[in-house]
């Protein structure tokens, strides 16, 4: 390789395995947008399995270490200190209006973080980490974060009670 620096070889007469007539060419649009993080993840492992010189233990504790845990972490944080929204004019409070509407329109208030996006890698970081073998340290802050997810969306107060709880 210390040849072909400084001279014309340096851009020049490397192989290759698949010809092309562009550079240019390819997808038009990447794979990443494509199907469900579910399917992702599955179709990863897949491969992690197929593969002998990795470790698919591995593969599915730097996914979660890495990718699940600080999105679920970022968005319990973000739920608990976010703002909300007017759906009608879109201005942001950075605490409900004493009237409980927005108080340059009048409209409906929502928030701007929900549920939904809070918990969105807790089922599949629980599954992954049951199927395979990682560590005691990592299933624990899966449970832990489990639990702050769960008091944060429970009420204590609501109880389904029937009428034979009474007597």
């Amino acid at each position: 390789m210390g040849k072909r620096i400084g001279s014309v070889l340096q851009y020049e007469g490397f192989a290759y395995t698949h010809g092309t007539r562009g550079v240019a060419q390819g997808p038009l649009a990447s794979a990443y947008g494509e199907g469900s993080m579910a399917e992702k993840i599955d179709k990863q492992l897949e491969l992690a399995l197929r593969i002998r010189a990795v470790d698919p233990n591995d593969v599915v504790a730097r996914i979660v270490v890495h990718h699940f845990l600080p999105d679920l972490i970022g968005n319990l944080k973000a739920f608990s200190s976010q703002q909300v929204r007017c759906t009608k004019c879109g201005t942001k409070y950075r605490r409900i209006p004493l009237r409980a509407r927005c108080v340059e329109c009048g409209g409906n208030l929502t928030l701007t973080v929900h549920e939904s996006s809070v918990k969105k890698y807790l089922e599949i970081s629980k599954r992954i980490s049951q199927q395979f073998e990682v560590s005691n340290y990592l299933r624990q802050r899966i449970d832990l974060i489990e639990d702050a997810i769960a008091s944060l969306f429970t009420n204590d107060h609501a109880q389904e009670l029937k009428l034979d709880d009474f007597f």
